[in-house]
């Protein structure tokens, strides 16, 4: 009789994390920065073992849920008024969960990591007598752990050190701000590990790195993202998590496609919304990249033995949902295709461009967005794909004119005329 397999065995081996459809979307981000703040061992350590001071932040994340208990709501807040503001500020910093149909218990609502003290880790109602919380993980699987080990062991030392500052710069330790202060408070209302006893954690452990140009293209992204220090910290916490996103979703269909039939990625963008023919194209490559994954990920399951139709789908689900949630499909659902919303957008320009320079629009689209990311936006990415073969060139001039007002119109590119526009994450316009 065959052994079972899971998702985590499957992935591990072929694209190098955990890629589970419950730790999809944005739990990869927020697993990496948690990794980053709360290692014991400091920012991206060299060291074997990594441990983790874990905080569940279950006292902030009930009373937004509504599932916190009076007497504990009454022994830290002063008033009904008070709560009832605090819970709406804490609305305003939750992240955005994929398909959920009805109301999600406190065991789900997750806060986006503007400030240290917002970090927090999976936690759920504790399983044994007299245990009402438990730290564990559930939905922080093991991708974001995955990047953060792509990260630490860099082999070039002058991009790590970079990164180690920018990841310094951005949850600064001295930086006291009133959402700080505040969260720092209702953190402490919640569990915690203690500083003295931290988690070891055993996924990150386990991951799979090849140091291939997936890899290095992160480490370069990442890089960049932190020098951006004139940026507002909302900015560059939104992009280091959607460059996550993003990244994890283009190294999956690269390593998919590698292991299916060897061809490189070429993944069609659809900007412009006007041209049926590149819409389905868009929507044919979301099929086969989705296609690729599970092929080969059965495969892998029939190797390692046996993979459940429902493993199978944790996989496919994985790479969708983290597409949506870094702002590459159209829509968490339905009908869907791939193109750049502002979050994908704004993490693909940080991602390029260095603080303090800028990049000729052309530039961007066929040496950065083709030839480093794979992604087929423009005519000139189009061509090298050998795409114009069956796709009349205008419409690719299309989408780089949509894509340009794009970004024009979220301040990421400077227009001096027609033959000269420069992106840069500036905020120029």
């Amino acid at each position: 009789m065959m052994s079972s397999v899971s998702a985590p065995d499957v992935t591990r081996e072929l694209f190098g994390g955990v890629f589970d459809v419950d730790g999809s979307g944005h739990y990869p981000g927020l697993e990496l920065i948690n990794l980053v703040v709360c290692c014991t061992e400091g920012t991206l350590p060299d060291t074997e073992k990594v441990h983790v001071v874990r905080a569940a932040h279950d006292f902030a994340r009930q009373l937004v849920s509504g599932e916190l208990t009076p007497q504990r709501k009454n022994a830290v807040l002063l008033d009904e008024h008070s709560a009832t503001a605090v819970a709406h500020l804490l609305r305003c910093l939750e992240l955005e969960v994929p398909n959920v149909v009805k109301r999600k218990g406190w065991e789900r609502t997750h806060f986006f990591p503007y400030t240290r003290s917002l970090v927090h880790w999976d936690a759920r109602k504790g399983r044994q007598a007299g245990v009402e919380v438990q730290i564990e993980r559930r939905y922080l699987r093991g991708a974001g752990a995955y990047a953060f080990s792509v990260l630490r062991k860099d082999p070039d030392p002058d991009r790590l050190q970079e990164m180690r500052r920018g990841f310094e710069a951005l949850y600064s330790t001295d930086r006291q701000s009133p959402l700080e202060m505040l969260m720092a408070a209702l953190r402490q209302k919640g569990k915690s590990d203690s500083v003295d006893n931290p988690s070891l954690d055993q996924v990150e452990a386990n991951s799979r790195l090849r140091n291939d140009r997936w890899e290095h293209l992160y480490r370069d992204g990442m890089r960049n993202v932190l020098s951006h220090v004139n940026l507002p910290v909302v900015q560059r916490v939104r992009a280091v998590m959607n460059w996550t996103s993003v990244w994890l979703v283009l190294l999956e269909a690269a390593r998919a496609l590698e292991a299916h039939s060897g061809g490189p990625l070429a993944l069609v963008v659809d900007c412009a919304g006007t041209h049926p023919q590149l819409r389905r194209a868009s929507q044919r490559c979301l099929k086969d990249l989705t296609g690729a994954i599970e092929q080969v990920s059965r495969a892998e399951g029939v190797r390692q033995g046996e993979l459940s139709n429902q493993q199978l789908g944790k996989i496919r689900a994985f790479f969708g949902n983290t597409a949506a949630a870094g702002g590459m499909l159209n829509a968490w659902k339905g009908r869907r295709h791939f193109t750049l919303r502002l979050p994908a957008v704004e993490a693909l320009v940080l991602a390029a461009v260095r603080s303090g320079e800028e990049l000729e629009y052309d530039a961007f689209l066929a040496d950065w967005l083709y030839e480093r990311c794979r992604i087929v936006a423009g005519r000139e990415g189009a061509s090298r794909s050998g795409m114009l073969t069956a796709f009349d060139g205008t419409i690719f001039e299309e989408n780089e004119r949509h894509l340009a007002d794009h970004m024009r119109s979220a301040g990421m590119l400077r227009v001096f005329s027609d033959a000269t526009k420069m992106v840069s994450p500036g905020g120029y316009e």
